[in-house]
């Protein structure tokens, strides 16, 4: 959970503007590595204070890259590393999606390309430690439920 999970709530955190989930629970298992400590299959559930977050991983299957799903009363935005496509929710099932965008180049070189711009300029970086610190704790906070085999309540 504070590896692949990490690249992806941190976009949760940063578009519905939050950083510490209240609850968190977590089951996994290891399917395949057995050699492995952690499980190579999660399934977590992190509810913040107006939304919950759900949460599937496995490291047994490369079909696609993963992505998000926002899901709200009159539509869902889809994105992944590809691009991004926004559904409307009174559309007839299997509709295409209203506007779509793809991306014209790996997000990684750009992200990184800022990461060194603000090392030499000394500007706030687009992504500050703050996000990831907030990411990686939601990641601990899952595998803490997992280790512990009970969900974990936060009293902030």
């Amino acid at each position: 959970m504070t590896d692949l999970f990490a690249h992806w709530i941190d976009v949760v955190h940063w578009a519905m503007n939050t950083s510490e989930p209240r609850l968190v629970q977590m089951i996994g298992d290891r399917y395949f590595f057995d050699q492995w400590d952690c499980p190579d299959t999660v399934e977590a559930t992190l509810r913040y204070n107006t939304f919950e977050v759900g949460y599937e991983g496995t490291m047994v299957s490369s079909v696609d890259d993963g992505g998000l799903e926002f899901r709200g009363t009159t539509g869902s935005v889809k994105l992944n590393r590809s691009g991004f496509g926004i559904y409307r929710e009174d559309a007839p099932r299997g509709s295409e999606a209203v506007l779509t965008e793809r991306s014209t180049r790996d997000g990684t070189i750009t992200h990184m390309q800022n990461f060194f711009n603000c090392i030499r300029d000394r500007k706030e970086p687009n992504a500050p430690v703050e996000a990831g610190v907030a990411a990686a704790r939601a990641g601990h906070l899952a595998n803490q439920s997992y280790r512990q085999g009970t969900r974990v309540v936060l009293n902030s």
